[in-house]
């Protein structure tokens, strides 16, 4: 690839399933032993094989963060941030607690902080991923105040709350434009084109399946109410259960459907408006597609919780079916003899083992079939056209944090 083109670069990720399902299950084991310790390294794990498997024309991607980074940071958050903020509260509730007014001042007061601290902590871990992440040895930067940003977003929250909703793409326009205006690959900006009215357009049959379903569950609330219905107040069962029952259904799975096709739409959009020294991204990405993935995944899920508790009843049977045929040999079929003479060391091992195999099972099953086949599909759905000179680009000179994700993973933000 010359470093000025114009073409479009498709991003390609050629991970499999199997080699990123052993990492997942290996980190799940050690996150059980060391009693999630070793959480920090295993994020560290599966983001340097996610990310080694990203291509961008010629060129991989390649993740440069540790494990002690991580680790580290997420000590002296607890230390300096998060203990003091927790013990002032708790000091505050035994000194003040009886008075009610006081309790609600602070309570209040405490929520608001966590949830500007949660603010602060997405900025400061988007910060470290980029500045970890090398795209032909140049790495991302991002710029501008985690704190500044908190407290843009909690005024955006405080007018989300009061538009009951409405004015959440006003939110999504505002946050993402500032993080992407503050997003650098070495020492070129991107720059970011997106509209309000345009997101607006897309949210607002969605939004209007929330007061559909609120009305719903309403209605099914009232029909259980002897105040609507008099064979509730009798202990009768309730009148047009069936029908409500239905309508809440179709009501949940309406809501389902309409936000999760938003957040597909929202998420093409957001990426179309993205540019980079006059490229611009886009996104193929189908509702389909993800609709499909999320269905399966759960399905085979399913399916294999139903073939684990088979076993489970298959050992415990079999168990139980030994200690009959042993007391049967012995001329002894008294059920409490048998039962007096299980042993219970043993069938407590059992299931220790098989409650084991479940979580680290389960939390394969979720990375590998959710989580990893979602990250293929919104990867390869990326493409990035228009006229670019690659040449341009040269590392920052701003220094890099040495620490890790402290905050967002106290707050356990830092998923990918």
């Amino acid at each position: 690839m010359t470093d000025m083109t114009e073409e479009t670069l498709q991003f390609e990720y050629d991970g499999r399933h199997v080699p990123f399902a052993k990492i997942v299950a290996v980190n799940a084991i050690y996150q059980l032993l060391t009693a999630m310790i070793f959480r920090f390294w295993a994020r560290t794990r599966e983001r340097k094989y996610l990310w080694s498997h990203v291509r961008l024309g010629d060129d991989r991607l390649e993740y440069t963060g540790t494990g002690l980074e991580l680790f580290l940071g997420f000590l002296i958050v607890l230390g300096v941030i998060l203990f003091p903020v927790i013990g002032g509260f708790t000091l505050v509730m035994i000194l003040f607690g009886d008075n009610p007014v006081v309790f609600g001042v602070v309570y209040a007061l405490y929520i608001l902080v966590i949830v500007f601290l949660m603010y602060v902590a997405i900025y400061r871990a988007r910060r470290y991923r980029l500045t970890r992440t090398l795209w032909r040895g140049i790495r991302g930067t991002l710029t501008g105040s985690s704190v500044r940003y908190a407290f843009v977003a909690m005024g955006y929250t405080l007018l989300v709350m009061a538009t009951l909703g409405l004015a959440s793409p006003v939110m999504r326009i505002g946050l993402v434009r500032r993080e992407i205006e503050n997003m650098h690959l070495g020492n070129r900006p991107f720059t970011f084109h997106g509209k309000i009215g345009d997101l607006f357009r897309l949210w607002i049959l969605p939004w209007l399946s929330l007061p559909l379903l609120l009305g719903v569950l309403f209605m099914s609330g009232a029909y259980d109410s002897p105040a609507f219905n008099p064979a509730a107040e009798g202990g009768g069962p309730p009148k047009m259960t069936g029908g409500v029952a239905a309508a809440t259904l179709f009501a949940y799975l309406l809501t389902i459907l309409a936000m999760s096709w938003y957040r597909v739409a929202e998420f093409r959009y957001l990426a179309s408006s993205v540019g980079f020294e006059g490229m611009r991204f886009s996104s193929a990405l189908g509702f389909g597609r993800v609709f499909w993935i999320y269905l399966s995944s759960y399905l085979l899920i399913f399916g294999c919780f139903i073939l684990f508790f088979m076993a489970l009843m298959g050992v415990f049977v079999g168990l139980v079916g030994w200690e009959i045929f042993a007391a049967a040999a012995n001329n002894d079929v008294d059920p409490e003899t048998i039962a007096a003479g299980m042993d219970q060391q043993r069938i407590a091992a059992v299931f220790v083992l098989f409650g084991f195999i479940f979580a680290v099972g389960s939390h394969v099953l979720n990375r590998v079939l959710v989580f990893h086949r979602m990250a293929h599909a919104v990867v390869t759905s990326l493409a990035l056209s228009g006229t670019q000179d690659f040449s341009k680009v040269a590392q920052a000179l701003d220094e890099a944090p040495k620490l890790g994700e402290g905050l967002a993973d106290a707050f356990d933000l830092g998923d990918f």
